[in-house]
């Protein structure tokens, strides 16, 4: 009895064992894994403009980084790893007694400013809006620069009531990864 139990054992262990066999001494497999962040980063050349002092309904003011009468530029450098696009905004300007709107046209106390898609600055055709982002331009590839350049137009009307204080106000430069 002893030995059919036996039998009977064995042979169910070798049953079993075909079905589940028992990896032994088995190598346990690895996976490498390389992985890259994608870097969305810029710089500008110029962190301010002082446009000085402007008269209402008076002639457009183009971007001077020292100050002169003539059109200069700011440059824009991908210092990230990916291609990205450029977009660009603005704010009212603040300041003295009453504020400046920022707008499609030159107005009551409404200014327009424009920013230009070349590299040398001619041609002022993306409007700067204060309610949403626009194309500066797009696809500047990693360690690539874009020139570009700005025109201010003042209000055509100042309020006689506001001091005449300085104004301020931010433009905004966002990259976002190109796709």
């Amino acid at each position: 009895m002893k030995r059919k139990l036996l039998a009977v054992a064995l042979a169910l262990a070798i049953a079993v064992g075909a079905l589940f066999p028992v990896v032994a001494l088995a190598a346990n497999p690895e996976v490498g894994i390389t992985v890259y962040g994608d870097i969305i980063a810029i710089t500008n050349s110029q962190d301010t403009w002082a446009v000085g002092h402007v008269t209402a309904g008076g002639a457009a003011v183009y971007f001077s980084a020292d100050g002169s009468a003539d059109p200069d530029y700011s440059q824009i450098t991908n210092t990230g790893n990916q291609t990205v696009d450029i977009q660009i905004q603005g704010t009212d300007l603040e300041g003295g007694d009453y504020d400046w709107t920022l707008g499609a046209a030159a107005g009551d106390k409404v200014y327009q400013l424009y920013a230009n898609t070349e590299g040398a600055p001619t041609v002022y055709d993306v409007e700067v809006k204060s309610s949403s982002y626009v194309d500066l331009t797009t696809d500047l590839a990693k360690t690539d620069t874009y020139d570009w350049s700005m025109e201010f137009t003042p209000p055509t009307v100042f309020d006689a009531a506001d001091d005449g204080g300085a104004k301020t106000g931010t433009i905004t430069l966002v990259a976002r990864l190109h796709t």
